[in-house]
């Protein structure tokens, strides 16, 4: 009889559902997706010395995995019209030192990592991918995270699959694999019994009560992911027509998990929102407003989607009817 409370068969068999879903060799799961971001950094072995680029505009844990291994954090510009990493800016930043480059899928948008990779090629620099806001996003076969050497996914309370907590990397590499199942549990082959240590590790176990929820939460997905389109869809249509709202450029199996939407005054709008008593989220800062990161190149493009770009209430759990008088109240406002 299977009693674990920690990490036991429940794990493992939600790990090979992720795998199996997102068509990679291997998952791994652990506490969060912060965690998944330093386990990955982990596994390729960064250290001080080492660079590891980032985009500018992005949530800080992105950057805090490789900085708490001792690694300089360079930040690169996202595109214009897209706030994603741009490929052209990252290989000017390129050095001898440059160990990873990290792209994030934001929101469900996919950075081109297959471009990246493919101008990395030769170069012995791995490409890590920031998948915690776009697991499921895309279609079998060609999901979000499926080119990276390592992808990393978050199931927080926000994401398209929750358990409160937790998080999972991707890999179809059986020497990254095998390096960061060793790390995750403390550098041993077997946490119950063991007469080596192989190299240094953590605990970073996931638990068979959280990975429990996830199965339930597993079969869920498809059903989140159209709730989404749908819920993203209805604001671009009944907004479509609204001079001081646009929104992001957004390609056909892109599953948009957050509405957002750019505004020409994004403080008069939030504030008229929440004078409604509708909660949204601004975009965080800028990451070069961390001194601890370096920013060796301007990045024009992530300081307007930080002045500009709002989250508004829409995921796939929120009824339409919020949704709709959310609407309402963005086209009566006057800005």
């Amino acid at each position: 009889m299977n009693r674990n409370l920690s990490e036991g068969v429940k794990v493992k068999e939600l790990e090979e559902k992720l795998a199996d879903y997102l068509g990679r060799k291997y998952a791994i799961c652990v506490p969060n997706g912060s965690s998944a971001v330093l386990l990955a950094m982990m596994g390729i072995g960064i250290k001080p010395g080492d660079e590891v680029i980032i985009p500018d505009f992005t949530f800080i844990a992105t950057g805090h995995a490789p900085k708490l291994l001792g690694a300089e954090v360079i930040l690169a510009d996202v595109m214009e019209e897209r706030p994603l990493i741009d490929v052209s800016k990252v290989l000017d930043l390129i050095t001898p030192k440059t160990k990873a480059v990290i792209p994030v899928h934001l929101n469900g948008r996919r950075a081109d990592t297959k471009r990246l990779k493919e101008e990395l090629k030769g170069l012995g620099i791995y490409v890590i991918d920031d998948s915690c806001q776009a697991t499921a996003s895309g279609v079998p076969g060609d999901f979000a995270g499926c080119d990276a050497d390592i992808s990393c996914h978050s199931f927080a309370v926000t994401k398209i699959m929750t358990t409160a907590q937790g998080g999972f990397v991707t890999t179809d590499s059986d020497e990254l694999y095998s390096r960061m199942k060793k790390i995750k549990m403390q550098g041993m082959d077997n946490i119950f019994e063991s007469d080596r240590y192989l190299l240094a590790g953590f605990n970073l176990k996931y638990t068979d009560i959280l990975a429990s929820i996830g199965l339930v939460q597993f079969k869920k997905i498809e059903q989140k992911v159209s709730k989404s389109r749908k819920n993203y869809q209805l604001y671009a249509d009944m907004l479509s027509e609204e001079k001081q709202i646009h929104f992001i450029p957004t390609k056909k199996d892109e599953v948009i998990f957050s509405p957002d939407i750019l505004c020409d005054n994004s403080q008069k709008i939030r504030s008229y929102l929440e004078k409604k008593d509708v909660q949204v989220r601004p975009a965080g800062a800028c990451l070069h407003k961390a001194d601890y990161f370096i920013k060796r190149q301007n990045c024009p493009n992530a300081e307007y989607f930080e002045k500009h770009l709002l989250y508004m209430p829409g995921g796939p759990d929120q009824p339409r009817e919020n949704i709709i008088k959310t609407i309402q109240y963005l086209q009566e406002a006057e800005v």
